[in-house]
């Protein structure tokens, strides 16, 4: 790395170490820890020679699935050209999932040139093809299921016993045997402040934005600062962002009378991460079986304060094109899709925090769909017509606009985003100092353990923040690419007729509206059209191009 600030992108290309551990795995010992398998690649790279060496973790992931935020950002850099080699403890290490792992060492790692390294497997790409890879993978996958069954099966026997099989809602803990919820004492005096704050007739849109306004911990990170989930569980955007749901949540939970309920959710299959919504007769209840926070009566009185009916999803819910592109300038959140039985022909948009009343926005966003439609359908057809015409003119824009916008924010960001990058240099080098000390016995284990975690819980939130920083900088490099991508779908349109989802996928990334400004009696709304590939560009029609043209043209004579 260039002891200036700027970045060199002709560094050489970096060693990948990948670390991945998943719940299951915990189960097996220390063998497959983070800090084992850390040690043992550290070892392996430094005897091997290899240098500039860089380490992702996704520690407590599943290895079915491979949307993990360490491998996603490791992947990002293989695709980009910025690693030669990857090395693994084993090949379950970088996936349970037979086709996509296939995937990686057959298609991609070798499109990319490179080379791949499964050190307890003995598979190294250098070495040509080995055979026994593709049933190691499947035996890899047959393993994810298997361990799935296995944990079903032993979920429906601690169900049966009374025992929590869930995370432990705020206000309660696991003992040290990890079997039954004890007390937090912290966390249940602000379940129970709650409770009261509902008893006092208070909103729960109201209890939200005291605690808010307080900067009270949201409930996952609470418990994420306290230990008692992993930290490699998501950073909240906003780690005081109470809203509606978490307050309800709370407000409805069993568990805080002493009762046990599992299966409230399920999962289709080992390989889907999601869960769905089990029947309220599934549901498996235990009563008693650990100390009460809230008082059954007050809790029964809650629910009352609810009412009896229970909001019910309509079976057909009218969808918009739109939805998911409109987002609020203000909170960035998503525009939700409203119209009204009275007046069927006023379809709108409208930020979600603001109708909310939650405190987060205060402006409505407010933007008609046909107002917004015709907005689009115009600037789509615009950026058709002009690169139909004007092919070389148009990269030029696109590149010196980009340019301009990813220059801005380099510049601003490139001296916190080096330090951050020394600082995570500097982690990989106080491990292997520790490891070191370790082995010559210089360190206990406990002192180690200590250390390293540390190290370890440091470097995954230091990439938390590196990660934002860094795609700008590395983006930069595509730019001329890009338009030339973007090219090619504009080719498929002569015109735009009707606009319809289809386009809007192909051609939009997002679109930002701003709260409508009144001045004079005359009324605006600013709306930023972001596309795929490109970003924002501010195109000129045709016209207006031929035009600009003739005058400079003019001028020079």
């Amino acid at each position: 790395m260039s002891k200036s600030n700027n970045i060199n992108f002709s560094e050489p290309k970096i060693t990948a170490l990948y670390l991945r551990l998943s719940r299951d795995d915990e189960q097996l010992g220390e063998s497959n820890s983070i800090s084992n398998q850390r040690a043992i690649l550290s070892d392996y790279a430094k005897k091997n020679g290899f240098k500039n060496i860089r380490v992702f973790v996704d520690d407590g992931v599943s290895g079915v699935t491979l949307n993990r935020n360490g491998f996603n950002e490791l992947l990002k850099l293989v695709e980009s050209g910025q690693v030669s080699t990857l090395i693994v403890k084993d090949m379950s290490r970088l996936g349970r999932n037979y086709l996509e792992v296939g995937k990686l060492t057959e298609n991609i790692f070798p499109l990319h040139d490179v080379r791949f390294i499964a050190v307890n497997d003995g598979v190294d790409s250098k070495n040509g093809e080995d055979d026994f890879t593709p049933f190691r993978n499947i035996m890899n996958e047959w393993y994810a299921k298997d361990m799935s069954r296995k944990m079903r099966s032993t979920l429906k026997i601690k169900s049966q016993q009374g025992l929590a099989v869930g995370f432990p809602p705020l206000g309660y803990k696991y003992d040290d045997d990890h079997k039954h919820w004890i007390v937090d004492v912290e966390g249940a005096e602000l379940v129970k402040r709650i409770y009261s704050l509902r008893q006092k007739g208070e909103s729960v849109n109201r209890i939200a934005k005291l605690l808010r306004e307080e900067k009270v911990l949201i409930p996952s990170q609470y418990a994420r600062e306290r230990g008692f989930r992993a930290p490699s569980i998501k950073v909240p955007r906003n780690k005081y962002l109470w809203e509606h749901g978490m307050i309800r949540k709370i407000l409805i939970n069993q568990s805080y009378v002493g009762d046990v309920v599992n299966f409230k959710t399920y999962s289709k299959s080992f390989k889907l991460k999601g869960r769905l919504e089990n029947p309220k007769e599934n549901w498996v209840i235990h009563k008693n079986m650990h100390e009460p926070i809230i008082d059954r009566s007050v809790w029964e009185e809650i629910q009352k304060s609810f009412g009896t009916t229970k909001y019910r999803k309509p079976k057909h819910i009218e969808k918009n094109i739109f939805a998911g592109f409109l987002k609020c300038n203000d909170c960035g959140a998503n525009l939700n899709y409203k119209y009204t039985h009275d007046n069927p022909d006023n379809h709108y948009f409208s930020c979600r925090n603001s109708r909310a009343n939650n405190g987060i926005c205060n402006k409505t966003h407010h933007i008609r769909v046909d107002t917004i439609t015709d907005l689009i359908k115009s600037n789509i057809s615009k950026i058709i017509q002009f690169a139909k015409y004007f092919e070389d003119e148009f990269v030029k824009i696109v590149v010196n606009e980009k340019y301009k916008v990813a220059r801005l924010q380099q510049q601003k960001n490139q001296e916190i985003l080096q330090n951050m990058i020394n600082r995570e240099k500097e982690l990989d080098i106080l491990y292997e100092r520790v490891f070191e000390e370790k082995v010559l016995g210089n360190l206990s284990e406990e002192r180690f353990l200590k250390l390293s975690g540390k190290y370890e819980t440091e470097q995954f939130e230091l990439k938390q923040k590196i990660k934002n920083l860094k795609v700008v900088v590395l983006e930069e490099r595509a730019h001329e690419m890009n338009s030339n991508e973007f090219l090619k779908i504009v080719r498929r349109y002569s015109e735009i007729e009707n606009l319809t989802l289809k386009i809007l996928q192909e051609f939009i990334d997002k679109i930002v509206v701003y709260h409508r400004n009144e001045e004079k009696g005359v009324t605006t709304q600013k709306v930023d059209i972001y596309y795929k590939l490109i970003g924002y560009v501010n195109i000129p029609t045709v016209e207006e191009f031929e035009q600009e043209k003739k005058t400079k043209l003019l001028v020079a004579i």
